[in-house]
């Protein structure tokens, strides 16, 4: 459930409330910008935005967070739960479906330069979870965070009904996706494979075979982060679209959803055929979800 290269990615692009939709190029400029986007690790980087850049981005959406109870749904490395509880929140719970070490989680933050994230510790907790049934009470939280998950659970309904459950009455969700499958970048594998939309039209042994040899060209990583993490996150998603997303929504029941959609400037001159525009352009979105 938890990706932390999709956090990174997402991270390093859209932080500090950037502009959701690229600018068209001016006369003379290539007809594509595909090639900016980049899914490899940058350590310094990636612990930056975690605690600063992403949640300067949620805040700037929902508001103040002060005195509030959040779940931060599939928190990962839990840098970013951390970052909520800086700017204010009483409580905040890192919940995911594998084993989290916010000790841990603190001494990253603080090699990486952020020592007053120690201040925060007793306002920080962590829970694990099945991937459905969360481990809270009805109406527990006032708001849920989720940030480059929901591509990956695996019962989407099943996870929007709880997130429903455990919210409070008049709580809100934030939901951040990027990037949804069928779009350019949906493989999350797009620094290593150079055909366009290769995983609309490549089966897994042929997506595996040519990232066996990019692995081995390219220098900035080891080639085990590819072959093993990055490929195991791969064959996590869970191949939806924000229309199909946009439809678990409402039948989730929600009292209001808002969104924004994600798109970027693509050449789709030999995009594969058989797909929706919505499809293959909109790479991500923002979800905003009232109870």
């Amino acid at each position: 459930m938890r990706l932390s290269s999709i956090r990174r990615h997402i991270a390093r692009k859209f932080k500090g409330g950037e502009a959701k939709t690229e600018q068209l190029p001016v006369s003379g400029q290539p007809k594509s910008n595909d090639d900016d986007i980049s899914f490899l690790p940058d350590m310094n980087e990636w612990v930056r935005t975690h605690y600063v850049g992403v949640v300067d981005e949620f805040v700037a959406a929902i508001g103040s967070l002060e005195g509030k109870r959040i779940l931060d749904l599939g928190c990962g490395e839990m840098l970013m739960t951390y970052g909520l509880a800086s700017r204010g929140a009483e409580e905040v719970v890192g919940l995911d479906i594998t084993k989290l070490d916010p000790d841990k989680s603190l001494k990253t933050l603080v090699d990486g330069g952020f020592p007053d994230a120690a201040k925060y510790r007793d306002r920080v907790s962590a829970a694990v979870y099945d991937g459905k049934s969360m481990p809270f009470p009805d109406e527990h939280f006032d708001i849920i965070f989720c940030w480059g998950v929901m591509e990956h659970v695996a019962d989407v309904p099943a996870v929007l009904a709880e997130i429903k459950r455990v919210l409070k009455t008049g709580g809100i969700a934030f939901i951040k996706v990027f990037p949804w499958f069928h779009s350019y970048f949906g493989s999350h594998l797009s620094d290593f494979v150079p055909v366009p939309f290769a995983h609309l039209t490549h089966d897994q042994a042929a997506m595996r075979a040519i990232i066996e040899r990019t692995a081995h060209e390219q220098t900035v990583v080891h080639p085990d982060m590819i072959l093993n993490h990055m490929w195991k996150e791969y064959l996590t998603l869970n191949r939806y679209s924000a229309d199909m997303f946009y439809r678990d929504v409402k039948a989730a029941g929600f009292s209001r959803d808002i969104w924004t959609l994600i798109s970027r400037q693509h050449d789709l001159t030999d995009a594969p055929p058989g797909y929706e525009l919505s499809q293959l352009m909109v790479s991500g979105s923002d979800t905003i979800l009232y109870k």
